[in-house]
């Protein structure tokens, strides 16, 4: 999470800033062009106005630093970190899922995070998944672009499924100087799904076992055209908070691939075992063509105060292709953090 704005103003620096504005309007009315100030007050009001996070953010100067955040967070369901058209595609979206994250964001876009994902299974908190994400965000007054990678990782087993997705490659564009601001997306996840098959049954008065390992391999690219606005209220409360308003609204396109194979000690048994372990998992690639998918709604939320930031967000997806499946999934977040 991008900590966006810093409302603290130093009231030392306030003093001195208002006692300097003061002794210069005073001159200019005695003086003319005459300069009154010394070369330390010169120096001491430059150095403010450089430095002074609060006189930055009153000249509408951004702030281009690096930093650390630290955030935990709470929702129903996690596919990928970003992509939400992903995330639509899950079958558990009434199970909690807890977050705890770590990142460091280099002011010159560069960022690495971590992040530790938990829910319950059988009355004890699982640590089940772990990720690690490096980055790159490029911001000017026009557009604003970033790369991303993620590597999930396995942690403690679990009785509900994992998200298969082991690789999840996500780059955005949103262009900026428009009131509503068009942008693009592109993800691309792959990974791999393991799934066991242990059986024995009596046959002609003999014990017939048969074991099988079954590998899926998923393939999923998406599209995400995009249409947003942002609402930016400053001073609510005192001079350190702010909120900003964000509505997006997602046309989801894409398309999937599994490629799904038995281990080769099934080749070795009776063909009706093979017919029945293939016709119950599947066997060779299966796919899904590209095409437009769903249309999303995502709105966020998020208040500043200070270093500070609680973020809740709701995202709604509509499925637009003919399904036996519920066509209307909700997925919703919140996460609170620091940034300093």
């Amino acid at each position: 999470m991008i900590f966006l704005f810093y409302m603290g103003p130093h009231s030392t620096c306030m003093y001195k800033i208002l006692n300097l504005l003061l002794a210069v309007f005073a001159s200019s009315l005695l003086y003319g062009q005459t300069d009154s100030l010394s070369k330390a007050d010169r120096a001491i009001l430059d150095s403010m106005f450089k430095n002074d996070e609060f006189i930055k953010l009153m000249m509408g100067q951004k702030k281009h630093k690096s930093y650390v955040d630290l955030n935990v967070g709470i929702g129903n369901g996690i596919f990928s970190l970003k992509n939400n058209s992903l995330n639509a595609g899950q079958s558990i979206t009434n199970k909690l899922f807890y977050t705890g994250s770590a990142g460091y964001y280099h002011k010159s876009g560069l960022a690495l995070i971590v992040t530790g994902f938990m829910a319950n299974d059988e009355g004890n908190l699982k640590m089940y998944q772990y990720a690690i994400s490096p980055s790159y965000m490029y911001r000017s007054k026009s557009v604003e672009a970033g790369i991303s990678y993620t590597r999930f990782m396995e942690g403690t087993t679990t009785s509900f499924d994992v998200s298969p997705f082991k690789n999840d490659f996500y780059s955005s564009f949103t262009y900026k100087k428009t009131w509503i601001q068009p942008g693009l997306a592109v993800g691309f996840s792959f990974g791999k799904l393991k799934e066991y098959f242990d059986t024995a049954f009596w046959f002609l008065n003999r014990v017939v076992h048969i074991r099988d390992t079954i590998t899926t391999r998923l393939y999923g690219l998406s599209a995400i055209l995009s249409a947003s606005h942002e609402w930016n209220f400053y001073k609510l409360i005192n001079k350190k908070d702010a909120i900003q308003l964000q509505p997006t609204i997602m046309l989801n396109a894409g398309s999937q691939r599994w490629d799904i194979s038995h281990s080769s000690s099934i080749n070795n048994r009776r063909p009706f075992v093979q017919n029945y372990l293939k016709t119950r998992y599947g066997d060779g690639t299966s796919s899904d063509s590209f095409k437009i998918q769903s249309l999303g709604l995502l709105a966020e939320i998020t208040y500043y105060y200070g270093k500070f930031y609680f973020q809740p967000q709701v995202y709604l997806d509509y499925y637009l292709s003919s399904t036996t499946e519920n066509r209307f999934t909700s997925l919703y977040s919140v996460v609170a953090g620091f940034s300093f």
